[in-house]
């Protein structure tokens, strides 16, 4: 489904990513490790249009894409590693996810706020929580709002960058729960970004490693332990309770 071909960035003069090479099938979890700074969230941004590659192609079906144009801005919908900076502070939840099913003209527009509340409903966001704003929410209510607004673009490929991050550990833990329901519900691809291995045990599918501007593994879940070759690759596979 996704394809991306010898993308390039460069941020004054210096090379962030270098001839990065992925792929992401319909229906995979794919997560996308690496030290801090290594890139991870310069090439989430550059899969959804927030930043522009130097060079490079991205594909999807096989059809090359500029995204956040064209059908790539629906189809290809972002998840922000705060949640909160992402929403407007002006709109309540209902009116957020509202907002998106009207800018993609999803639906009849006398049911879209029905079908707002509906998707509000599935993540656990009701009765009168829907008309908050995010200053009164959590972060783990805002982030539950932010994946509904995602979801009601009705993608096939949510990028996700480091959405456990800003969350305290009970609230990673119900959002780990959610994405997996999330993900039987709908078959929906993902890409998650984080600098942690653990949670990426109980999502993906598919592991890649970016170190040094370049992917450095592509190794499946179950086999990432054994197969791992790269120290980085190993360090990571260190962190993994074997009895979990």
């Amino acid at each position: 489904m996704l394809e991306v071909r010898g993308l390039c960035k460069r941020f004054y003069g210096h090379e962030v990513l270098a001839q990065v090479d992925l792929s992401i099938r319909p229906g995979e979890v794919v997560g996308l490790i690496g030290r801090s700074g290594a890139g991870k969230s310069t090439l989430a941004r550059c899969l959804v249009g927030l930043e522009a590659p130097n060079s490079g192609e991205i594909r999807l079906d096989g059809v090359a894409v500029t995204p956040g144009s064209g059908q790539a801005r629906r189809r290809i919908q972002y998840l922000w590693q705060d949640p909160t900076q992402s929403l407007s502070p002006f709109l309540g939840a209902l009116d957020t996810v509202r907002e998106t099913l009207n800018g993609f003209a999803l639906g009849p527009a006398a049911t879209r706020a029905a079908r707002a509340g509906d998707i509000l409903n599935d993540l656990g966001v009701e009765g009168a929580m829907q008309h908050r704003r995010p200053h009164s929410l959590s972060g783990g209510q805002c982030q539950r709002i932010a994946l509904a607004r995602a979801l009601a673009a009705e993608p096939d490929i949510l990028i996700l960058d480091e959405p456990l991050s800003s969350l305290d550990l009970a609230t990673q833990v119900s959002t780990i729960r959610l994405l997996r329901r999330v993900h039987r519900a709908t078959s929906l691809a993902m890409l998650i970004v984080s600098h942690d291995l653990a949670p990426l045990r109980q999502l993906a599918d598919r592991i890649l490693v970016l170190d040094d501007a370049r992917i450095i593994e592509d190794i499946p879940m179950p086999d990432f332990a054994a197969r791992a070759t790269h120290p980085l690759s190993r360090a990571y596979a260190e962190t993994l309770d074997p009895a979990r």
